[in-house]
């Protein structure tokens, strides 16, 4: 039996990773609500064989879909997924349970973070590594009490009353199927580099291109063993690689950003 809780999804162009995310939450909702940027590959054709709910809004930013996404919800429990982020059957049952308890939650809790835990392809459909590269980001709230910001670039759930992004663990976990490619990757870095400079730039923070020498290998360091993509293999040494690329391409283009930024 479905509970009062509603799922929503922001996509664009996830036809080949969007099934198994929507597969993983049948049972759980009868309010799955889709928010589609213009895509044309067949991922709203495929999300209508789950529900009717299906909007499109243009890109406006990953903070704004999502303050879309939530105002759609048909009820105040919410759980919110990436089209590329399957719910574990464990964490199935953890909100299943936890709705059930309190349905309407009378106990005025915010939210709650899940750890999301990196799987390294597309095709490797086995749970995540026990050591993958784990995140834990608020996913499942009360939209009365928590919700995201309008950021372009940042979707951090908050709570509305005390403005932390903090919130109480679940034990379940989200499977992050990130990587449909390598160019996907790569694309994929390469748009939010930019974004993030261009938000850098828009809120008067000065780029300093030459402190990358130093920054490039302790950023890789950092995303390589302290975030654990060693676990991952060869494919961990490569998104550690791309990642740090990314990292100096955001100085770069936000350098350029800054000196032309009053022409």
């Amino acid at each position: 039996m479905s509970l009062p809780l509603s799922v929503f999804i922001i996509c664009y162009n996830e036809v080949d990773r969007l099934g198994m995310v929507l597969e993983s939450v049948v049972g759980l909702t009868d309010d799955i609500v889709i928010v589609d940027s213009g895509s044309d590959d067949g991922t709203v054709e495929l999300a209508s064989k789950y529900t009717d709910r299906i909007f499109h809004r243009d890109w406006t930013g990953f903070g704004d879909q999502k303050v879309y996404g939530e105002k759609l919800c048909k009820y105040n429990w919410v759980l919110n997924l990436d089209a590329d982020e399957v719910v574990s059957p464990k964490l199935f049952k953890e909100i299943s349970d936890l709705v059930r308890r309190d349905p309407k939650n009378s106990e005025n809790q915010a939210g709650f973070e899940v750890a999301v835990k990196m799987v390294a392809s597309l095709y490797d459909r086995r749970p995540a590594r026990w050591l993958a590269p784990t995140n834990y980001t608020g996913r499942f709230y009360d939209r009365r009490y928590a919700g995201f910001a309008d950021s372009s670039v940042h979707d951090k759930l908050h709570n509305r009353e005390s403005g932390s992004v903090k919130f109480p663990k679940l034990q379940g976990e989200i499977y992050h199927y990130s990587i449909k490619s390598y160019e996907h990757m790569w694309s994929k870095i390469g748009f939010y580099s930019e974004a993030q400079a261009r938000e850098w730039v828009m809120k008067g923070r000065k780029p300093r291109l030459g402190l990358v020498y130093l920054a490039a290998p302790l950023f890789f360091m950092k995303h390589f063993l302290l975030r654990r993509l060693f676990a991952l293999g060869p494919r961990g040494f490569v998104i550690a690689l791309a990642l740090t690329a990314g990292r100096v391409l955001r100085e770069a283009i936000a350098a350029d950003f800054y000196k032309n930024r009053d022409q």
